[in-house]
């Protein structure tokens, strides 16, 4: 394994938040207590705080505080989870890079699952809900199932991506020689930046792999598909008219 020569770090835990002071805690403790237990990967996490009104960044800033590995961006505009996104990656400096909501839908012991195929080669994995390997323990309301068939039906009659059977699960994982030269090129600040990530990664002729997933429906889940619809179309033709 050919290793970052920055610092020695292997891997890069990416994490976007937002108002999140009710559990971000008890999600970073279960997430540092998952990567001290991998002795394979020396690590950094990267908590970027998208203009949180609450408490979620001094918080994160405490956590940053008792332990070097862990940053905190913090910035006081709400730019979106994309912007969150593209900045902890291009901030990161591991050989691979996680992302993962602050939720933890998808657990973080998935890692161990998305590691061994960027080893093998795969330079993006996908987590899948929809894989028919995947373990979804708290099914998603009709509300969301509906949101979802919909909106996988736009995506795919205006970019394409048919092929993909969930591009927007909260857990992505990637190498990051491969996936930084991509998110340089992202413009896309909220939530279409999944699929524009995937239509560059796609149009670049990546090795794109997907991995089934442990996952369960977050109640608290920010997503307002209805009032974005606009957003939507917005997005997903702008990625057509731009990287096609």
């Amino acid at each position: 394994m050919t290793l970052n020569s920055s610092d020695n770090i292997q891997l890069s835990v990416v994490v976007p938040v937002y108002n999140e002071e009710s559990y971000i805690t008890s999600a970073l403790e279960e997430i540092i207590s998952f990567l001290e237990g991998n002795q394979n990967y020396s690590w950094e996490l990267i908590v970027v705080d998208d203009g949180s009104k609450d408490a979620t960044s001094n918080i994160i800033e405490n956590f940053a505080d008792n332990d070097m590995r862990v940053k905190c961006i913090h910035y006081s505009q709400n730019r979106g989870k994309g912007f969150a996104v593209r900045t902890g990656v291009l901030e990161s400096v591991g050989q691979f890079i996680v992302f993962i909501d602050a939720d933890l839908s998808t657990p973080i012991w998935e890692i161990k699952n998305a590691l061994p195929l960027l080893e093998q080669g795969a330079d993006l994995v996908l987590g899948s809900r929809a894989h028919p390997a995947s373990d979804i323990i708290v099914q998603p309301s009709m509300y969301r199932r509906l949101a979802s068939t919909i909106f996988d039906f736009v995506r795919n009659t205006i970019v394409g991506l048919n092929e993909f059977s969930d591009t927007q699960c909260g857990f992505k994982a990637a190498q990051s020689v491969s996936i930084k030269p991509i998110y340089s090129q992202a413009l896309i600040d909220r939530f279409m930046f999944d699929v524009e990530i995937l239509f560059l990664a796609k149009k670049s002729k990546l090795d794109i792999k997907e991995l089934p997933v442990v996952w369960k429906d977050s109640p608290g889940s920010t997503v307002k598909f209805w009032s974005g619809v606009y957003e939507m179309f917005r997005d997903l033709i702008f990625i057509r008219r731009v990287h096609g």
